[in-house]
């Protein structure tokens, strides 16, 4: 791992005092008054470095890590976001003797990300969003993640970010922009989404039960078009790998456009259904290859759901989905799914529909952080 370097600053002072009191009040002799350690922030304002002085009577460890992170984050955040990694960061500190060549780093970013507000042309008119799909007004997730997971209780603004990813997802085009997106949703309770294309935008596939369906006759449908996404999933993949003089490359050398497969409330898929059962699995399958192979082949998946239970969502799927959001309620019951064994002391929006936490796994962020999905004003 690269080392890292930082500088004392007045906020790493403020920091100190914040830290400070709070363990005076839990032990005598850890202190930055004692030299027992020091922040600093990282030199390309990246983050926060925690540096212990060894030997020592705290470690470095998962719990110090998150505990530092519980007291900090609250006190800087109308100046720092502090992004909640996944796992705790373990650095090296370059220029150090090696009593203190090894600490901490907490991800920050400058003050905080505001939600995006007005019609759908107006959010996006400054962004590109062959490089970038816009989430907040200071965060973006790159278009090298091609898979989305969006989950939340009712009434907690799902479908109206369905709606805007649904809106978001179809101006994208191919590299040469003569190309739109093509846009197929799966929706078994034909709701809001699904209506909204059938108004809007007749160029969306939808793929939805007709009357009388039984799940046993709907799912073998989803599954056949799952399959000619697949099979022109695989033909992409050859193309390139017969074709392309490059190692690192994907379907944008191409220029075909993107193919983006939206579930609206998955569980509602397989409601009354083995998970057990040959169809059931099929789906599986079909989703799991387009999850894991997808992003090279400018295939994208989006699913949205009440929770994602390991029955309604297996993990081979949901492992896959780099950009997850949990929206509504935060607790350890919510977050079990989807990010683990989560505190619920990440700072937090004060509230309304479409706020909740977010981890975009794009190779430009760093683990969790707050958010408040855009609200979108019909024109």
């Amino acid at each position: 791992m690269e080392s890292l370097k930082g500088t004392r600053t007045p906020l790493c002072d403020y920091i100190t005092q914040v830290v400070d009191a709070r363990l005076a009040v839990e032990t005598n002799d850890q202190s930055s008054i004692s030299h027992s350690y020091v922040f600093l922030e990282e030199q390309l304002g990246k983050g926060l470095l925690f540096i212990l002085r060894y030997p020592s009577g705290m470690k470095l460890d998962a719990k110090t890590y998150f505990d530092l992170y519980d007291i900090i984050a609250p006190a800087i955040s109308k100046e720092k976001t502090m992004i909640r990694p996944l796992t705790f960061q373990l650095v090296p500190i370059d220029d150090m003797p090696i009593e203190t060549s090894v600490g901490f780093f907490f991800p920050w970013r400058n003050g905080r990300a505001s939600r995006l507000v007005g019609s759908i042309g107006e959010i996006l008119s400054d962004y590109d969003l062959n490089q970038e799909i816009p989430i907040m007004k200071g965060m973006a997730a790159k278009t090298n993640v091609r898979s989305y997971l969006i989950t939340g209780n009712t009434g907690s603004g799902k479908t109206e970010t369905f709606k805007y990813f649904e809106q978001v997802f179809s101006k994208t085009t191919n590299r040469s922009g003569t190309k739109p997106a093509k846009i197929i949703i799966f929706d078994s309770k034909k709701g809001a989404g699904s209506r909204w294309a059938k108004r809007n935008n007749p160029e969306i596939e939808l793929i939805v039960p007709k009357e009388g369906d039984r799940p046993e006759d709907y799912i073998p449908r989803c599954n056949r078009k799952l399959e000619q996404i697949v099979s022109e999933m695989n033909h992409r993949q050859d193309e390139l790998y017969n074709f392309s003089n490059r190692i690192t490359t994907d379907a944008n050398e191409l220029d075909v456009p993107p193919i983006w497969v939206m579930f609206e409330e998955f569980e509602g898929v397989t409601l009354g259904m083995s998970p057990r059962s040959a169809q059931i699995q099929d789906l599986y399958r079909l989703l799991t290859l387009i999850a894991l192979l997808g992003r090279e082949s400018l295939v994208g998946l989006c699913i949205t759901s009440q929770i994602a239970r390991h029955d309604i969502i297996p993990i081979q799927i949901r492992s896959q989905m780099l950009v997850k959001i949990l929206l509504g309620v935060i607790d350890s019951t919510s977050t079990a799914y989807l990010f683990g064994d989560l505190s619920d002391n990440i700072p937090l929006p004060i509230g309304g529909k479409g706020s909740g936490i977010i981890s975009i796994n794009d190779g430009y962020h760093y683990g969790i952080e707050p958010v408040e999905m855009p609200t979108i004003y019909e024109r």
